[in-house]
């Protein structure tokens, strides 16, 4: 997915969000910039003291002068070596706190997405998105404002030693600025693009990897992997050919202006050389000097690799931004309603229609349904004719485009996402596990949950005896998706994870289709006798072992129709 560019007013947003998160840090931040700023003070000092050990000690023939500082330069250099530990230490604290706040706020915007967000978005691009460019953002953010701080004060320092010691080779030293700068805008285009080429080929390969090593069985079961073998290998190409090509480009954009920097110094030992045979300076000025200017080019290197970093940072940031700027299509209720205690839990739906598609021939049309508290309904309906759909609606993943829904006379926009989807709990045909254990798993709806309540839930959906056979018990570790388990395990482990929340409406969409017709039986037997004020919908493709119904409805090209009083 091609990320698109920026205009001015969303950059400045964009930067903006990012400044959110840098102001409340901005006194660590000033800490660590002063320590830097005192480092590099101390720095400066250096190259002056190796002129005078030079003409005032070595040239003097004076012992003391050269032992004192020699002992400065010892003992400078010891200090910015400890300085500069601790330093690095705060910094990482600080950078690394602001890093995971971005991601953190990231992250939370991506749970408050809907269901179709994700199927469209391949789940690599996210990734690399939530990783990689949020990091490097990240990384410009702080880098820069230290090396802005550093930098300024390195070179302005060097620049006025420099102009003291002789104002004629600092002219010659900087003659070839310009065309630094020059050759760096005429660069940041192919910067810009090859960057973002970059980022777009590691998110295919993330994709792919994602993809592809969760379907493993699938391929081995296809013999097709040589065919994902040679499509990792042209992927990889592409991604090396992008990468070689970025390579090339940072070297250039690098190389050039160094190179020009090493003209500028050639040039200053030339005419140094010659104002020195002169007698017009001395060989601890030319020295001094030449370090001065290495001192000063760091900085202006760096002021020169910022504008190459900055456009690789906007690549990054225009990553994260298109996911920032995906629409929450379920915001959070500032102030929900609350369901009274004594209020009939009755689900209603008046002319409720959503499509997923402009042609509309995906989703529900016109449904119209009274679920009295307690009952227990059928909804059966081939593949594709809306029956996920209607429960994504009941957990409010959608909101219905015509029509409403209410519970306990409550419209469901107008409870809290949290109480509604305590209350009503929806198994669907796909089950997610955690890696993690079978406590773990179970328990993931509910806070504090006692060793009587998790064994009573893992009993009715017919787990617990499983589990309990298992050496470590409920301590026994689950793979990722429930890979080590069976369908019919993967899908009891999480009707107990919903009883466990003890819901007012339970939904059970395809959750038993894997188990055998005895244990489907006595899962629904327990289920009635335990929750038997609860309001049961079932939708499935058969009857099945599900017991006596209160009515059973059919769904047919997303219309909802009574089949049996």
């Amino acid at each position: 997915m091609n990320s698109p560019k920026m205009n001015i007013t969303e950059r400045k947003n964009a930067i903006s969000w990012v400044k959110s998160f840098i102001l409340p840090e901005k006194m660590p931040l000033i800490r660590v910039m002063l320590l830097s700023a005192f480092m590099t003070s101390a720095a400066l000092a250096q190259p002056y003291l190796t002129k005078l050990l030079i003409d005032d000690g070595l040239m003097a023939k004076n012992m003391t002068v050269v032992i004192n500082l020699a002992l400065i330069l010892i003992f400078l250099s010891a200090l910015v070596l400890i300085l500069t530990g601790f330093n690095r230490w705060l910094y990482v604290k600080l950078s690394g706190r602001i890093l995971f706040n971005l991601r953190e706020d990231v992250f939370r915007h991506l749970l408050q997405l809907s269901p179709y967000f994700y199927n469209r978005w391949r789940r690599g691009d996210i990734l690399a998105r939530l990783d990689g460019d949020v990091a490097a953002v990240q990384r410009f953010s702080t880098d820069s404002l230290l090396s802005l701080v550093n930098g300024s004060l390195g070179l302005i320092g060097s620049l006025i030693i420099m102009l003291a010691l002789s104002w004629k080779l600092t002219i010659i030293a900087f003659i070839l600025l310009p065309l630094q700068i020059l050759f760096l805008k005429f660069m940041r285009p192919r910067i810009e693009r090859s960057n973002r080429d970059l980022r777009e080929k590691s998110s295919n390969l993330s994709s792919f990897l994602i993809e592809k090593i969760s379907s493993v069985k699938f391929i081995q079961s296809f013999f097709k992997t040589r065919k994902e073998e040679d499509n990792l290998s042209s992927l990889n190409e592409d991604y090396l050919k992008n990468l070689l090509s970025l390579q090339i480009i940072n070297h250039v954009t690098s190389g050039v202006p160094a190179f020009l920097g090493i003209i500028a110094t050639a040039m200053v030992f030339i005419f140094g050389g010659y104002y020195i045979i002169q007698g017009e300076e001395s060989i601890g000025t030319l020295i001094a000097f030449t370090a001065y200017m290495g001192r000063a080019a760091g900085p202006l290197q760096s002021f020169l690799g910022l504008y190459a970093a900055y456009q690789r940072a906007m690549v990054s940031l225009v990553r994260i931004k298109e996911l920032k700027d995906q629409k929450v299509t379920i915001p959070l209720n500032s102030n929900p309603v609350e369901i009274a205690s004594n209020a009939a839990k009755d689900l209603i739906f008046k002319q409720v229609s959503y499509f997923h598609d402009a042609d509309q021939q995906h989703g529900v049309r016109d449904v119209n349904m009274t679920l009295k508290a307690g009952t227990k309904i059928l909804i059966s309906g081939a593949s594709g004719s809306g029956k996920s759909t209607l429960t994504d609606l009941i957990h409010r993943h959608f909101d219905p485009e015509k029509g409403g829904i209410t519970y306990a006379d409550i419209d469901l926009k107008d409870l809290s996402l949290e109480q509604l989807r305590s209350e009503i709990v929806i198994i669907d045909q796909n089950i997610t596990h955690f890696r993690g254990t079978f406590w773990e798993n179970i328990t993931y709806g509910v806070k504090n949950a006692t060793v009587q309540q998790v064994h009573n839930a893992a009993q009715i959906a017919q787990i617990h005896d499983f589990i309990m056979a298992q050496p470590k018990g409920y301590d026994t570790l689950i793979g990722e998706q429930g890979s080590d388990l069976s369908g019919g395990q993967r899908q009891r482990t999480a009707i107990a994870r919903a009883l466990l929340i003890k819901p007012k409406i339970l939904i059970l969409d395809e959750s038993t289709s894997a188990i055998d017709q005895k244990t489907e039986e006595e899962i629904y037997r327990l289920i009635d006798l335990n929750f038997n004020s609860a309001t049961l919908i079932i939708i499935s493709h058969h009857l099945g072992q599900i017991g006596k119904l209160d009515q059973i409805y059919s769904m047919t090209d997303g219309r909802l129709s009574k089949v049996q009083a």
